[in-house]
């Protein structure tokens, strides 16, 4: 490595070698040369320098971030393996299923253990025991959390930073089937309704079923305050549908308040708060349109800093491949997610019923988790009226989007 005193030393030499007044004349062509010389030297030396430093301060790559964490989910389930060891209770006591969990370029197994307790052992000496174990092994960014669940059954959820790993289910009895309890804790699924505030009816027939939907209310329209207001009443999530710039502005109609890429930082972040303040009781942003917009960095980035300020989360709808609002979300450190289906991009009632019986193959493709999207069609709430329940007979269980960021 270069030392910063040598190479100082080194320039000091240079500059005592030549007498600058005397390069006020014509030099010669050995001392033109010598000049040359040393100036290649120095660029040499300083860049070689320069090289030293960036590798001293790189950031680890993604490669290495990825191996690191899941080594931590492999230690996590030698942890848990070894605490239920120590419980000593009968192998035939205890069942393991597992699901293969994917989120990026992240794979895992899911566990899930179902433990029936001996009646000699109670629900305080698992707690107890296990919280001791855990809090012994101290293994960086490992996380677990108790839940009574009834009187005779504990559950634990243990994870590594937001990666769920395990669940942990103990109990005298098992009211419920063990597959039944896995899939309800590991599929799960949100249906986004877009393009909500004109159509109070049709709002009214989803607010009025059994799936948590979460309503997506574009602003300024006839009924968008009036939908926000009575969802909110019954308990339903709601997020800003934000009209972003489409390529195609000829066959589009740009709503009022559409974010364009054309607009000044001042502007866009002004009519971004007219935007939200139009529609009351948000969560989170989601993109309306937008397949210019979202291609453009520098202008996501304002609005993603903008949203982040406000505490709000972001859905990028994914209208182009090019959308770089999930991947920039993720690295400003926003709680985030990304569409995984429309289930109405054709509104004929077989093909949305498809679409929507896809959602378990899906789900399961996508390691437990997905999200699709919707919209206040005639044949789409024909469809939603009937295929959520038979999908929640097959383990899905439906839930609001932010359960579904990260």
């Amino acid at each position: 490595m270069i030392n910063l005193q040598d190479l100082k030393a080194s320039l000091q030499k240079i500059i005592l070698y030549f007498d600058l007044k005397k390069l006020k004349t014509s030099l010669p062509w050995k001392s033109i040369g010598i000049i040359f010389s040393c100036t290649l030297l120095i660029l040499t030396v300083v860049y070689v320098k320069r090289q030293e430093l960036k590798t001293l301060i790189a950031p680890p790559s993604p490669q290495t971030i990825n191996k690191n964490l899941l080594e931590k989910i492999q230690a996590t389930d030698q942890i848990v393996h070894h605490q239920l060891s120590q419980l000593s209770i009968p192998e035939d006591y205890i069942s393991l299923q597992q699901l293969q969990k994917k989120d990026g370029e992240i794979e895992w197994h899911y566990s899930l253990f179902a433990v029936t307790l001996p009646p000699d052992i109670n629900l305080n000496q698992v707690k107890n025991a296990l919280n001791r174990g855990f809090n012994f092994f101290e293994t960086e960014d490992l996380k677990w959390h108790f839940v009574h669940d009834k009187d005779n059954c504990l559950k634990i959820n243990v994870s590594i930073k937001r990666f769920k790993t395990h669940q942990l289910i103990f109990c005298y009895t098992s009211p419920v089937p063990e597959q039944q309890i896995l899939l309800e804790d590991a599929y799960q699924v949100s249906i986004v309704i877009d393009d909500l505030g004109e159509n109070y009816k049709i709002f009214k027939k989803l607010l009025a079923m059994h799936t948590p939907f979460t309503f997506s209310i574009l602003p300024f329209q006839t009924h968008s305050i009036r939908i926000a207001n009575e969802a909110y009443e019954k308990g339903r999530e709601i997020i800003l549908h934000l009209p972003l710039e489409p390529k195609d502005s000829f066959n589009n109609s740009i709503n009022h308040g559409t974010l364009l890429t054309s607009m000044r930082k001042d502007q866009l972040l002004a009519q971004l708060e007219r935007n939200i303040n139009a529609v009351p009781h948000i969560s989170g942003v989601s993109s309306h349109m937008g397949s210019k917009f979202t291609e453009d960095k520098a202008k996501m980035e304002i609005l993603l800093k903008a949203i982040k300020e406000k505490g709000l989360y972001f859905l990028d709808s994914r209208t182009t491949k090019k959308t770089v609002g999930y991947a920039l979300a993720k690295k400003m450190g926003i709680k985030t997610a990304q569409r995984d289906l429309f289930i109405d991009n054709d509104k004929d009632s077989f093909s949305i019923e498809k679409q929507l019986k896809s959602i378990l193959p899906l789900v399961k493709k996508m390691g437990g988790n997905a999200i699709a999207i919707g919209h206040p069609y005639p044949s789409t709430i024909n469809a939603l009226e009937k295929i959520p329940p038979i999908l929640e007979e097959q383990g899905v269980k439906f839930v609001p989007l932010s359960q579904m960021v990260n």
